[in-house]
């Protein structure tokens, strides 16, 4: 059946040269995403192997190697696997395409559909490809013991309620935890660079000086529930954190509401507490389906690491342990942009607030007591990121250059970045830092 293929798909041209050819144009767009992982490469017997890289008319007569299903069904889109898989029908093998980006529209479902329901129906094109190019002898025993299940599945069996799309391209914003979760099952390695200081002598914009870095696994357990474990250079600190959204906009909620929770330890020499933790609530909305709004809230436990705090009573400056703890209150926003809202313009700003407790001003790097003048402008972040596939970068400057939650939390790390002390007042020097964030997700 795999030799008629070449001569079903003249057929189909000449039969109907008008509106299948024209619609399989517009079907190729669609799927042009999935060649990312769905190549000529890819084994054609194994899940995952199908080569989405030819024209859409090649799936005609084939059969999925996860459980034999027919890719495409003509004039019969209730019965083709195909689209089964980009709805996220009940029965699908596995996990909905395009894996790791965003659900497809409706429009773009419905020109699929469009397409195989113009298809002329015949037995050519139904069951074809049980062997070879079409699938495996495996796929094909499958196929029939699909088969003997009865109508349910030949009719369609209900579809799952689609899940819209995350409210962030990741799940921090820059420094901030986000709303979004990896969901279940997946894996993601991440690293977070933020170079040195803008404007230090021959810095070459921080490139030359020294960069703090920190790498992540994070692993998501249940829809809604990951689990993270990271490392930073910064004071040779380690995080292990937990986030959990409960309310997600992206089930059908009307926001995501969640918290994050970690305990962090630094193991450099010369540090003050060197166990501390984080509790943080996050309240998000999406807008308009391109606008995402977040607040967040946020305690923070022994956020001083400076071993050597001099508060002066009265009677002078004395030497303490600072115990204090940091509360933070922060709004993050992104804007998605393009056609496919793959670009964002992300941005994040935080306040740290002192627990209350004598001496009460925390300073930028931490709490080290200093000159009265010193004040607390926060963190802030203006970036752009980028997610494609299962992959997500971004880009950011920011007046804030520690990456974990109890390193951030005091605040940012520079004043006005255009009257910085002991730096050149140039436009182009300015004390504030560039960095990236990089991420890849894994499937498991």
């Amino acid at each position: 059946m795999t030799a008629n293929i070449p001569i079903l798909m003249v057929w189909l041209a000449v039969a109907a040269p008008g509106e299948p050819a024209e619609l399989e144009a517009k079907v190729a767009e669609v799927l042009e995403d999935c060649t990312m992982c769905h190549d000529e490469g890819g084994d054609p017997d194994e899940p995952g192997g199908l080569d989405l890289s030819g024209p859409p008319s090649a799936l005609i007569g084939r059969r999925s190697a996860a459980n034999g299903k027919p890719l495409v069904v003509p004039g019969k889109p209730e019965e083709s696997y195909l689209l089964a898989k980009l709805e996220g029908t009940d029965g699908i093998s596995g996990d909905v395409m395009p894996l790791g980006e965003e659900p497809l529209p409706e429009e773009s479902l419905a020109v699929v559909r469009e397409w195989i329901a113009a298809l002329p129906a015949g037995k050519a094109g139904e069951g074809a490809g049980s062997g070879g190019a079409g699938g495996s002898a495996k796929a094909a025993g499958a196929a029939g013991s699909e088969a003997g299940k009865g109508g349910a599945d030949k009719k369609g069996a209900g579809k799952k309620k689609r899940r819209g799309r995350a409210p962030f391209h990741g799940t921090h914003q820059i420094s901030l935890p986000t709303t979004a979760t990896l969901n279940k099952r997946t894996l993601q390695f991440r690293i977070d660079h933020r170079f040195g200081r803008i404007g230090a002598e021959r810095g070459a914009f921080g490139l030359d000086v020294g960069a703090v870095i920190s790498f992540q696994l994070a692993y998501g357990i249940l829809d809604g529930w990951d689990v993270l474990l990271r490392r930073t250079n910064s004071r040779k600190d380690w995080e292990l954190g937990s986030k959990y959204m409960p309310v997600r906009q992206e089930d059908g909620m009307p926001v995501s509401f969640g918290g994050y929770a970690s305990v962090e330890y630094l193991r450099d020499f010369d540090v003050a507490n060197e166990w501390s933790g984080n509790l943080m609530l996050m309240l998000s909305r999406m807008w308009f389906d391109r606008w995402t709004t977040m607040l967040t809230f946020g305690y923070h436990f022994n956020t001083n690491k400076a071993s050597r705090v001099l508060v002066d009573r009265g009677s002078g400056p004395e030497l303490v342990r600072d115990k204090r703890d940091t509360v933070t209150l922060g709004v993050a926003s992104t804007v998605l942009l393009g056609k496919k809202k793959r670009w964002g313009i992300d941005l994040e700003y935080f306040l740290p607030v002192p627990d209350g407790r004598t001496p009460n001003l925390f300073y930028r790097l931490g709490g080290d007591a200093g000159p009265a003048n010193l004040t607390q402008i926060g963190g802030w972040a203006l970036g752009g990121s980028l997610r494609t596939g299962l992959h997500f970068f971004q880009v950011f400057i920011t007046n804030n250059r520690e990456i974990h939650t109890n390193l951030w939390a005091p605040g940012g790390q520079s004043d006005n970045p255009f009257k910085t002390p002991g730096v050149r007042k140039a436009i182009n020097q300015p004390n504030f830092f560039l960095g990236f964030n990089l991420a890849r997700r894994f499937k498991l």
